[in-house]
């Protein structure tokens, strides 16, 4: 005998949460009252556990927990079963049972149920980020680039400044200081330098002209504007006035990087360590001199205050060997 009572006390207890009484329900009453109007050995059945084996182990061979269905029957209880109860367990047999069932709201929910669960559960949490981290540092750039466009492209503006406000909350100073001592150990890697260098020009070489011009028009309206400028610049002479900043800076250990060789119109080429070099030599910024680099075009006057010594010379990185 199958207790309806009961049943239900069993979800109520399991589940915090009960998405659609009125489908769980529908749900409890059709499948204590299901009589098979044909003969089994004629037409083809299943078994369905009316509280599911995923989330109650413990009734998995109860007898009054079993019942044979016909496959359109089944398929309806599992429908139902899901819109009493989002979560992904419920959902996951209506992936190939019922293709064509796409209720984003409720599969959202079962997304969203699930990555509490997951959260809360340090243990596994922490397995499930070091296994997603290591998958994601093995994509190839053109992948990451490909996954962080579908990203952008869908993210409204609404959307992005919600972004900002969680990722400001997420860097705090511990999580800042982390990541610093990261980058550090990363560029510490000769090796590590060079491929960064080879997957920004990548990059930057595979985007359309429009992509390009879109995002100089971007970056000159942010550059203009006044109060971001100001407020940028006043964090800026904050720093400088901290000791313990200026102590840092002034032990920080410099990349050495590529070097770089200036051509010049007769021929001539001499090379230089660092940006920073070119910087004293000819006051050519550094803004500049990545402007130049390794384009193949020859440098504007228009682009030189006063000291002409770089016109129509051109920038160019040192290749290994």
């Amino acid at each position: 005998m199958r207790d309806y009572e009961f049943i239900r006390n069993q979800f109520l207890l399991k589940h915090s949460v009960i998405d659609n009484e009125e489908y769980l329900d529908k749900y409890i009453n059709f499948l204590i009252n299901y009589k098979l109007d044909i003969n089994e050995s004629d037409f083809y059945t299943e078994k369905h556990h009316i509280l599911p084996r995923c989330t109650f182990p413990e009734y998995e061979s109860e007898y009054w927990n079993i019942i044979k269905l016909d496959y359109e029957h089944h398929k309806i209880v599992h429908r139902w079963l899901f819109e009493s109860v989002n979560i992904r367990s419920y959902q996951k047999p209506l992936n190939w049972m019922m293709k064509s069932y796409k209720n984003s709201r409720e599969i959202s929910n079962a997304a969203k149920k699930g990555w509490e669960k997951l959260k809360n559960d340090t243990n596994n949490y922490k397995i499930w980020k070091d296994k997603r981290s290591k998958y994601m540092k093995n994509l190839s750039s053109d992948e990451q680039r490909r996954r962080a466009n579908i990203f952008w492209e869908n993210m409204s503006d609404d959307d992005y400044n919600q972004f900002c406000i969680e990722m400001k909350k997420y860097w705090t100073d511990e999580r800042k200081q982390e990541k610093s001592n990261q980058m550090i150990e990363y560029y510490s890697n000769q090796g590590n330098i060079e491929k960064k260098s080879i997957e920004s020009k990548s990059r930057w070489d595979s985007v359309s002209k429009e992509y390009r011009e879109k995002f100089s028009q971007k970056m000159d309206i942010i550059n203009k504007d006044k109060n971001k400028r100001k407020v940028a610049g006043e964090k800026i002479k904050k720093l400088w006035k901290d000791d313990d900043y200026l102590e840092k800076m002034k032990n920080r250990k410099r990349r050495t990087g590529k070097k770089i060789k200036i051509i010049f119109p007769d021929g001539e080429e001499v090379i230089f360590e660092t940006m920073r070099d070119i910087e004293k030599k000819y006051s050519f910024s550094s803004h500049l001199i990545r402007k130049y680099r390794d384009k193949d075009i020859l440098i504007n006057e228009k682009d030189l205050k006063g000291n002409q010594q770089l016109s129509n010379c051109k920038i160019k990185t040192m290749t290994n060997g």
